[in-house]
């Protein structure tokens, strides 16, 4: 009998029996491997998708704050970008912060076409009632140097604090539209009509969007130029966007005198017991910074 043969049959069924496992342990890592990976892609492209919709830029829909134009029908797909601050009001800005606090609400826009270099500031009162003063001088002044009293301001920034909410919203000055019920109308574009109120030489073009009254003088010497500059600033709101009044807020602005010395293009608003003032010698500059404050 050949003993080497019959050694070498089991030998041979015992590797063939061994040998069928370790395929089976290959093939089940493959298939895990396999739907490790399927499973890691399809969790790479969730992130991804979430990603891209996380980064996508906020409609002004959903904005907290809003201008006086809060139709939410226009403002859906509209977006806002507001100006950088210059170097200089950056600058002014963050001794003002360190003095008023980090809670002060302050422009980060100087309003200005021309001039921020030269830009100086000087500022009253503490963190619960202050006015800001905005001036452009002959060189930059040291942040409320005494010399920039002597300087005529383009714009004050002012903050108020009263004992009441309601205290704080009768200081506003705001204008509720049945007052203007039966006068006269003008179409200032963008599906805004107006009111006229005329009277001993004076005209006033009086309009209201959501929270904010609004309201142009000129004279009927110079009622186009009310009219235009009423238009005017239908269009701007069109573009950028107002801090949202608690409940009231009022916006004048004077045809006759925008552009000249005196401060009379006033924007104001209640935020709980606090009225903030924002006065210019022109429209967009009082919009641009009263728009900027944070």
């Amino acid at each position: 009998m050949n003993y080497r043969n019959l050694l070498v049959l089991p030998l041979a069924v015992l590797l063939v029996g061994c040998s069928s496992p370790t395929h089976q342990d290959s093939k089940s890592t493959s298939q895990t491997t396999t739907s490790a990976k399927a499973t890691v892609s399809s969790t790479q492209k969730k992130a991804k998708a979430t990603s891209s919709t996380s980064s996508r830029p906020q409609t002004a829909a959903t904005r907290s704050s809003r201008t006086a134009r809060e139709r939410a029908a226009s403002a859906a797909n509209k977006s806002v970008t507001q100006p950088t601050a210059t170097t200089r009001l950056a600058a002014l800005n963050q001794q003002l912060t360190k003095t008023l606090g980090k809670q002060a609400l302050v422009p980060q826009v100087d309003g200005l076409t021309s001039g921020s270099s030269k830009l100086n500031m000087r500022y009253s009162g503490d963190a619960a009632n202050y006015t800001i003063n905005y001036s452009v001088g002959q060189q930059a002044q040291p942040f409320n140097a005494a010399a920039v009293v002597d300087e005529t301001a383009y714009a004050t920034v002012t903050k108020t604090t009263y004992a009441t909410t309601n205290a704080a919203a009768q200081q506003v000055g705001y204008r509720d539209n049945k007052s203007t019920a039966g006068l006269p109308t003008v179409d200032l574009g963008h599906q805004i009509t107006a009111h006229i109120d005329a009277g001993a030489g004076q005209r006033y073009i009086m309009w209201n969007e959501g929270r904010w009254s609004l309201t142009v003088h000129a004279n009927m010497m110079h009622e186009d130029a009310g009219v235009a500059l009423a238009k005017q600033a239908v269009a701007t709101f069109e573009q950028v966007y107002l801090p949202a009044p608690q409940s009231v807020g009022a916006i004048t602005f004077d045809a006759i005198s925008s552009g000249s010395g005196p401060l009379d293009q006033v924007i104001q608003w209640q935020a709980g017991k606090v009225v903030y003032q924002v006065k210019a010698q022109e429209m967009a500059t009082a919009i641009k910074m009263a728009a900027s404050m944070q």
